[in-house]
């Protein structure tokens, strides 16, 4: 049934029931926007990018390319290199980064998908209201559709504005995402890279031993 077909049972009913539904169509998600859009989030580690980039410039000049290939493709060490191992510590804190990261981004990105549903359903609210008024026959009932359309208008720009700020985060989550994945796979073997609280386990158990 079109939402149409209901617009004469909201206007005969209390002004609490249009509030009601505002509420449900909105479901908090003006108030989890707002959230959002007050936490922190994961910028670029400079000293960390410095770091593994340093290191990673001074592999490539203290071994060869034969040495390289043989660590990156069959994890063989001609020689130990201290520098590898501190490559493997950084680069646990480098994904453990890289992982909030991109919980961060899905985070954002329900937020703005949630947003989007509701404002579509806001606009054909207000597009029943809309096509309804001139059909209504008591002034009463044209006033308070009036009024309506109002409400509805300033709660989509509400919604609209929270879903620009988000997707300015959104942007730059985007862009810092794409410098953490960048250095993220300069990484040899860096699909055998753990977690911080993974490792931090693991030094645990050994110290309980």
């Amino acid at each position: 049934m079109a939402i149409e077909s209901y617009v004469d049972d909201i206007l005969q009913s209390p002004e609490s029931t249009f509030r009601k539904i505002i509420s449900r169509v909105i479901i908090r998600r003006d108030k989890d926007a707002k959230i959002e859009l007050v936490r922190q989030y994961t910028e670029v580690d400079e000293t960390l990018f410095e770091a593994i980039k340093s290191i990673l410039n001074d592999l490539k000049i203290e071994e060869g390319r034969i040495s390289r290939f043989l660590y990156r493709y069959f994890k063989i060490e001609i020689f130990k290199n201290k520098k590898r191992e501190q490559l493997i510590l950084l680069g646990s804190q480098l994904k453990t980064q890289y992982s909030k990261l991109k919980k961060e981004k899905r985070r954002v990105d329900m937020h703005i998908d949630n947003l989007l549903d509701s404002l579509e359903n806001l606009r054909r609210l207000k597009e029943a209201f809309v096509n309804k008024i001139d059909t209504l026959k008591l002034r009463q009932e044209r006033n308070k559709s009036h009024a309506y359309i109002r409400k509805i208008s300033h709660r989509i720009e509400e919604l609209n504005r929270y879903k620009s700020a988000l997707e300015q985060k959104q942007e730059k989550l985007f862009e810092t995402e794409k410098l953490y994945r960048n250095l993220y796979y300069q990484i040899p073997r860096y699909y055998e890279l753990r977690e911080e609280h993974y490792l931090n386990l693991l030094a645990y158990k050994g110290e309980s031993k």
